[in-house]
């Protein structure tokens, strides 16, 4: 082999490993009874830290159910996903239909610059846990979503329907974890067509701040896509090819950070 050849070979390979768009994740054999009640001390050790997007994630899975948590130590990603909202997609390793669970929705018309002020102690400092507590008061219900952010279920918070989402902010961390109802959960009414062994493409996506129109009206308003949406109301491509409205990823804000976007490709345990 030549060294132009060789060159070529190398470049190509360098452009192969650049292009990947995701990390690859092993979801953990559920060991011990997972409690969902907005706290990490079920996940030591298996949370796994993004340096970029200052979240650590961690996944855990039965047969019957799939786990994970979110947890981050930055204000600026607790903000965008109470504000904003987080939509969760996941996709089937068989190319199934992509859904995405949508918890918190986006809070509109409210303006960032008054969220983190939402509560404050004798000193005057902002008390994290209380605003994020005041924050959820509105937040009672866990929508699921085709990929053009159409409504295909709606389940209230603390249903028997096996979803359960719990969000908390403890020593001054932002924490969010769930409980997913997977393919073998012949309970669950409506449960994600996954199963133990297979791979998932899991994404978390924030919405952003349309600056020009919250400006405009004084608060958070939604892209040109409409709705309520937790997704991502800009350009960029994610799971699902084009996006709508706005342009350019993310775009800054009055948070001075673009979205949260993160995807993962997860392994689920026997």
């Amino acid at each position: 082999m030549n060294k132009k050849l060789i060159l070529v070979v190398g470049l190509s390979l360098i452009s192969f490993i650049g292009c990947s768009s995701s990390e690859i994740m092993l979801s953990n054999s559920v060991e011990n009874k997972i409690t969902v009640d907005g706290s990490h001390e079920d996940w030591n050790g298996k949370l796994k830290y993004f340096e970029d997007e200052k979240v650590a994630i961690g996944f855990q899975n039965d047969n019957e159910n799939l786990y994970f948590c979110l947890v981050s130590s930055d204000k600026s990603n607790a903000m965008k996903i109470m504000s904003l909202g987080l939509t969760v997609w996941f996709q089937p390793e068989s190319d199934e239909q992509i859904l995405g669970l949508q918890y918190p929705k986006r809070m509109d018309k409210v303006a960032p610059q008054n969220l983190m002020g939402k509560n404050r102690n004798q000193n005057g400092n902002t008390d994290f846990e209380m605003t994020i507590n005041a924050m959820m008061q509105n937040q009672g219900e866990i929508l699921l979503v085709d990929e053009e952010h159409e409504i295909i279920y709606a389940s209230p918070i603390g249903s028997n329907d096996g979803y359960n989402v719990k969000i908390s902010g403890a020593n001054q961390q932002f924490i969010y974890e769930a409980k997913i109802p997977i393919g073998n959960n012949r309970l669950a009414q409506m449960p994600i067509n996954i199963f133990p062994e297979e791979k998932v493409i899991i994404e978390f996506e924030t919405g952003e701040i349309i600056l020009g129109e919250m400006k405009k009206n004084g608060g958070m308003q939604q892209g040109k896509g409409g709705g309520q949406s937790g997704g991502m109301q800009g350009g960029g491509q994610g799971l699902r090819g084009d996006m709508q409205g706005g342009s350019g990823r993310g775009g800054s804000s009055r948070m001075g950070m673009e979205r949260l976007n993160l995807d993962v490709e997860v392994k689920l345990a026997k």
